[in-house]
């Protein structure tokens, strides 16, 4: 079995297209935005969930990821749909999305593989979404969960989502709040966003100002 030290305090770095972020000694890992259609990156994610990681995700127990929902998932913009992807040594390992659903609202997901669960990266992509999201105008984030994600449900709740239980699974909304202490250099995430925005257009971004 091999033990990992995780480090008390997050270690940043910008590097080009990406944001690094420390996670265990000696460990890095990278986030950036995902890019529109790049369903390549999602498909790698998926692959490495396990069958109860996909039912927690996707409130069901997915063999393959249907191509609309491929399809509506890699349909990132940026700022109504803002996902991020996190990589270790180049190996796609997680995403956050926020997916604004009315004025100042926005549903946050998140999904990190089996082998990388439990290092702080699905905390690290929450923080970096939000960050983009509340720069974006978002106010009140909503999340739905399996009940049996405590993970998930801790970390959510501290963003300030407070679940109840409706019809089998957990379901809340709240004001939004971000990470405190914070998990990511949130200047240099807001400055990736901004450079992503503003790439070219096959880049898969449409242009967005943060605010």
């Amino acid at each position: 079995m091999t033990t990992q030290t995780v480090c008390r305090r997050p270690c940043w770095g910008t590097e080009f297209d990406n944001v690094r972020v420390g996670l265990s000694c000696g460990s890095v890992v990278e986030l950036r935005p995902l890019r529109r259609g790049e369903e390549r990156v999602l498909l790698a994610v998926f692959a490495d969930l396990s069958p109860a990681s996909r039912t927690r995700r996707y409130m069901t127990g997915l063999v393959r990821l249907p191509a609309t929902m491929l399809r509506a998932l890699t349909d990132v913009d940026g700022l109504r749909h803002v996902a991020w992807v996190a990589s270790v040594r180049g190996r796609p390992v997680g995403i956050a999305r926020s997916v604004l659903e009315e004025d100042g609202v926005a549903e946050i997901a998140v999904e990190v593989v089996d082998d990388y669960q439990r290092l702080g990266i699905a905390s690290a992509l929450v923080d970096a979404v939000t960050t983009v999201a509340a720069a974006r105008g978002v106010r009140r984030v909503r999340a739905t969960m399996t009940p049996d994600n405590e993970p998930s449900r801790r970390l959510i709740s501290r963003i300030g989502v407070r679940f109840r239980l409706v019809d089998g699974q957990l379901e809340g909304e709240g004001s939004l709040r971000l990470l405190d202490p914070p998990r990511v250099d949130r200047r240099d995430v807001l400055a990736l966003a901004a450079r992503a925005a503003a790439g070219p257009p096959d880049a898969g971004y449409v242009p967005a100002a943060i605010a």
